[in-house]
């Protein structure tokens, strides 16, 4: 009798031995695979560049030499996000988030600024901003907006010319100028609004 006792114990014992090992061995490969699914996609997409060796004048494509640069990426200071520029490389500007008047919308992301005659918009899913131009005397409320936009990311504005930024006038403020993207207007990109508005 006591010998059945100790053999029902000991495969007990051993079952709930067998089923933590398994346990700890598929949380084991889980773990792996996802460091090594994380350093897969984690990587920088890097850009084939294709540079003429130096033979003659005459460049054949057997004759380029393929590199592949990676973004050069600066490190944000303390208190500083990193937002993606035009050619996804990444600059540092304020937090904004931390902006007691902004407004986090996690689906797709903030409202830097809800002013009468316009609106800073950051979208999260490609890193870009939005500056919409609702009402007004169009041209100041351009001028407003943008002082406002170099204010809150406390970048110059050569730094905001290397951002994707989309500027555009709302249907309800001007049917004439809305549907265009203008850009910055101290930036070569920049577009002027129409003259009558």
């Amino acid at each position: 009798m006591w010998i059945t006792l100790l053999n029902e114990l000991i495969l007990k014992n051993m079952n709930k031995n067998i089923f933590i090992g398994m346990g700890m061995a598929i949380f084991l490969l889980l773990a792996i695979g996802g460091y090594f699914f994380w350093q897969l996609y984690s990587t920088q997409t890097q850009e084939t560049v294709l540079i003429p060796a130096e033979n003659n004048n005459q460049t054949q494509p057997s004759d380029m030499i393929v590199k592949k640069p990676n973004p050069i990426t600066q490190t944000p200071k303390e208190g500083d996000i990193l937002v993606a520029t035009k050619d996804n490389t990444d600059i540092p500007v304020k937090d904004f988030y931390k902006n007691k008047r902004t407004i986090v919308y996690p689906k797709w992301g903030a409202s830097l600024r809800d002013d009468p005659y316009y609106s800073l918009l950051y979208f999260t899913t490609d890193k870009s901003f939005l500056i919409s131009l609702t009402g007004g005397d169009l041209h100041t409320v351009r001028f407003d907006a943008e002082k406002e936009f170099l204010s809150i990311l406390g970048v110059t504005e050569e730094e905001a010319c290397q951002l994707k930024v989309v500027t555009g006038v709302s249907r309800d403020a001007s049917e004439k100028a809305s549907g265009h993207d203008y850009g910055l207007s101290f930036c070569p990109s920049g577009k002027p609004l129409p003259k009558n508005l």
